[in-house]
């Protein structure tokens, strides 16, 4: 950015905390104000180069543009309750347990992320700087879900990283010219798998390169030359192997890459990558150490899943979960933007109406796992998140405060068609990120708006390790497309939290008053929820979909300028919220923009 502006900006702070500028609230829920003008430029790192767009890793996610300051309050800014309510909603009804799922169960660090590999060492560090903030935020999570989030290390430059044992440094890339901006080739050193030792109590999956594996020579050493180290880097951190990234991709004929061919070179592959564990890591070769994700498709190109498994690819009973990745669509697409794309709860299920036709189709055991029929593997996104293209996508998408919504919608959704965890891609200057673990030409280290989400997902899913949830989606079809709610059940019939997000859009620009709306659930007897009982609620706010800074989960902000990530409390959210059961009803009032959960224990 040119110059200097000076932004008026709200502080807000805990006592003896660092404080940080946040745009004004406009929920009724902020309490305290003090105003203090700051240049622009004093916020944040900001660079002057400009990060070219992250080649083909489907362009995920470099941006466009600086990070906005949070905007001055408006004068005319209005309290909660000021608007016009719209006319009353019709009432939900809560069911008085779930209904019984064949799918297997949700399993313990279902928020987690995936990591592109070319990227890995700017979030993890290594041996003498580990990245502290990184292992912050997941230990956030962690303290919620009650284990870290799993970290899929992998993505498009796992198939192009060639193991070179003399490079001083973690990564290496030579760098196509415009257009495309992206590598031609990369390499990895040992230094790269420092990184899995940054993490503690966090398990990893490892991407191996299929793609060179199976298309040179130098590639197929390059395989072999990389499992001894990775393996050693990942005693006691490993969670499971990947061979090959979205080979459904490939730039490769029919004629020679169709299902058949695929099954082949995975056994092949794989084979190979257990005879060098059993030499450098015996421990590691067998039994329930041994074991991969996959086949981490994209789509259904050129291969099918169910065709592969058909066709013998997991006869050996080697995948230990079955995984697909996805994405809401291409950010380059005509007419895209907040509303329509990502705080839709329409646009969400139909998105993800593929996946879970595909999950259906191989609930299967005696398909995808013949080697012991009786056990079904788990379904997971082991790579997912918003829009493609992302450094192409309109201003004011897939790096702001719509975003944490949309996360929350997704993820909740996701847990309800039979996915049983999810990792959100991430990567350095990605605008979808959850946060920015280094400074980039376009903004300092930082926590993003999806993180928000994430911890929002945690908090409603509670910790798996002492009681499994089942989510259901609570149907709200005669509310429209703007807001969807989920419901969490424990214990079989226990109902324990409800989430409510509001999806429509309000800009911290608008003159207009923020939109409010009343929603209210119908709680069955069965339930033995006593009238007059107390309703704990906790929030996800902030100033407006379209902003990048100032959000609050529960009053906790998780900026990194506050406390490098860990929580600190705001005074002025309000904390401690309740509302009352009324008969067999319970309200809780929304403002547009933001969601909330419900705990009825």
């Amino acid at each position: 950015m040119d110059g200097e502006e000076e932004n008026a900006t709200e502080l807000t702070e805990e006592p003896n905390c660092r404080t940080q500028p946040q745009p004004r609230p406009l929920h009724k829920h902020y309490k305290r104000r003090v105003w203090l003008a700051i240049g622009a430029t004093s916020m944040a790192v900001i660079l002057t180069t400009i990060l070219g767009a992250y080649f083909g890793l489907h362009s995920r996610g470099s941006g466009t543009g600086l990070p906005s300051s949070p905007s001055p309050p408006s004068s005319s800014a209005s309290p909660l309750g000021s608007g016009s309510p719209s006319t009353p909603l019709p009432v939900a009804t809560l069911q008085a347990s779930p209904p019984k799922s064949s799918f297997p169960a949700i399993q313990e660090s279902f928020v987690s992320f995936a990591v592109e590999l070319l990227f890995f060492p700017d979030f993890a560090g290594n041996h003498s700087s580990p990245n502290t903030f990184s292992d912050t935020l997941l230990n956030n999570i962690g303290n919620i879900s009650g284990t870290k989030p799993y970290i899929r290390v992998g993505g498009n430059s796992q198939d192009l990283a060639i193991y070179d044992a003399a490079l001083p440094t973690a990564t290496k890339a030579t760098w196509l010219q415009a257009p495309n901006m992206h590598p031609e080739d990369i390499s990895i050193g040992p230094s790269f798998f420092e990184g899995y030792s940054s993490f503690p109590g966090t398990k990893f999956i490892h991407g191996f390169n299929m793609k060179n594996a199976t298309n040179s020579a130098a590639g197929w050493q390059s395989l072999l030359d990389t499992v001894p180290v990775a393996c050693k880097a990942l005693e006691g951190r490993l969670l499971w192997w990947e061979y090959g990234n979205e080979p459904d991709v490939y730039p490769r004929p029919s004629s020679a890459w169709n299902d058949t061919s695929y099954v082949a070179d995975w056994h092949n592959g794989t084979s190979a990558i257990q005879k060098e564990l059993a030499r450098a890591c015996p421990n590691m070769a067998s039994g329930n150490e041994y074991g991969y994700v996959g086949p981490s498709l994209l789509g259904t190109n050129k291969l099918l899943p169910v065709r592969l498994y058909q066709g013998g690819l997991n006869d050996n009973g080697v995948i230990k979960q079955d995984t697909m990745h996805h994405y809401m669509g291409d950010a380059m697409s005509p007419g895209v933007n907040l509303q329509r794309g990502l705080m839709n709860h329409t646009a969400v299920a139909s998105k993800l109406a593929g996946i879970a036709t595909e999950i259906t189709n191989l609930n299967n055991p005696s398909l995808i796992n013949p080697s012991d029929p009786r056990t079904q593997i788990p379904f997971t996104l082991d790579e997912a998140n918003s829009f493609l293209n992302g450094n192409s996508g309109p201003p004011n998408f897939l790096n702001v405060f719509g975003s944490a919504l949309w996360t929350v919608d997704y993820m909740l959704w996701c847990a309800t068609i039979g996915l049983s965890r999810v990792h959100m891609q991430q990567g350095t200057g990605f605008l979808y990120n959850s946060w920015e673990p280094v400074p980039t030409p376009k903004t300092g280290i930082s926590t993003l708006p999806p993180f928000y989400g994430n911890i929002m997902v945690a908090s409603m899913l509670g910790d798996i390790t002492e009681a499994v949830p089942h989510i259901i989606n609570i149907p709200l079809d005669d509310l429209g497309d703007l807001v969807s709610a989920y419901a969490c059940y424990v214990n079989g019939n226990m109902l324990v939290r409800v989430a409510v997000i509001d999806l429509h859009e309000y800009n911290v620009t608008s003159t207009a008053p923020r939109g409010h709306r009343n929603y209210t659930f119908s709680i069955p007897s069965a339930l033995n929820i006593a009238d007059g009982s107390q309703v704990g609620v906790q929030r996800l706010l902030a100033a407006g979909s379209d902003v990048r800074y100032g959000m609050t989960w529960d009053g906790w902000s998780y900026a990194y300028e506050l406390n490098e990530g860990h929580p600190v409390r705001m005074q002025n959210v309000t904390t401690g919220e309740t509302v009352k059961v009324n008969g067999d009803l319970v309200t809780v009032e929304l403002e547009d923009s933001s969601a909330a959960i419900l705990n009825f224990t």
